[in-house]
């Protein structure tokens, strides 16, 4: 496969998680920008709606549906960072069934989210993994009517101590100030809701470059293949001839663009793919291969 070799470089929950969250920030500032018009009452219905809209306050209208906004926004990455978990416990390369048995009955996103950034020795006074945790709070308190507004001691302490360095990489965030609003029961505020999506984007990266790090690599791909297999046999029981048609030139053609499509990229070193194991695998027939990826 050429000259270098294959790479894993980011998981498909890593994938999944940019293609659901890349635009939130953006979506948000434009629902807001909207909403500006609102407030001053130069928004007007469109006629595709076929609904009446006549607010009889456009400033307390547009200042409610901002608040409705910044909250969605929130729960809305607060949810992604759970589903990122969820599919990242699938990499049974690196969790095994009793890990993942273990930290799915913990009670709680923010356990659960712990659990695994445990598992894989991040560090815990980690300013953005704090910043999302802090995050998971206001979201169960605003969207779970009733929950509580307290901050875990821990999780204070870490994001009082590292309060500069949040400052300067979330545009100014005065965490304490936030820590306070949350607790005097106030929704977030923009720049709040804001911080909190680019802290989960920096959490996602950081933990999903902890994972292609420690995983076993050929282990991996043999259970990626292993995945993509059974979910495909049943409906085209033809697939392993498409991959395997009996030429080792196809082969690796077809067994590469998978892999580049799947988190894999070019590399000169690091967790890669060792040219023996890659040989290995595009020499096989497919009945070979049928026989070893075949789902039970």
């Amino acid at each position: 496969m050429q000259n270098d070799v294959l790479k894993l470089i980011n998981t498909p929950a890593q994938t999944a998680f940019k293609k659901s969250a890349g635009q939130n920030n953006h979506f948000l500032i434009t629902i807001l920008v909207g909403l500006d018009a609102v407030k001053v009452g130069s928004a007007t219905l469109n006629e595709e709606f076929s609904t009446v809209w006549n607010p009889r306050d456009h400033a307390r209208s547009a200042a409610r549906s901002r608040e409705y906004a910044l909250v969605t926004s929130l729960a809305w990455i607060v949810d992604l960072v759970d589903a990122y978990r969820k599919r990242t416990l699938q990499v049974d390369a690196l969790f095994t069934a009793l890990e993942v048995a273990v930290i799915n009955n913990l009670d709680g996103g923010r356990e659960k989210l712990t659990a695994v950034t445990d598992r894989l020795r991040l560090d815990k006074d980690d300013p953005e993994l704090n910043l999302v945790l802090f995050g998971l709070n206001w979201r169960n308190a605003t969207v779970h009517s009733g929950g509580p507004l307290r901050i875990r001691s821990q999780t204070r302490t870490n994001l009082e101590k590292h309060a500069n360095d949040i400052a300067s990489l979330h545009s100014g965030l005065d965490i304490v100030r936030a820590m306070n609003s949350f607790e005097a029961g106030l929704s977030p505020s923009f720049k709040e809701v804001a911080s909190i999506i680019a802290a989960a984007h920096r959490l996602i990266g950081i933990i999903d470059n902890a994972v292609v790090t420690m995983v076993n690599t050929e282990e991996y791909t043999e259970k990626l293949l292993g995945s993509y297999f059974k979910s495909r046999f049943s409906l085209n029981n033809q697939v392993y001839n498409q991959f395997w048609p009996g030429s080792v030139h196809k082969s690796r053609s077809r067994l590469e663009t998978f892999l580049l499509q799947s988190g894999f990229g070019r590399a000169p070193d690091g967790q890669t793919l060792s040219r023996t194991y890659l040989e290995e695998l595009c020499a096989l027939s497919a009945r070979d291969a049928h026989y070893r990826f075949s789902p039970p």
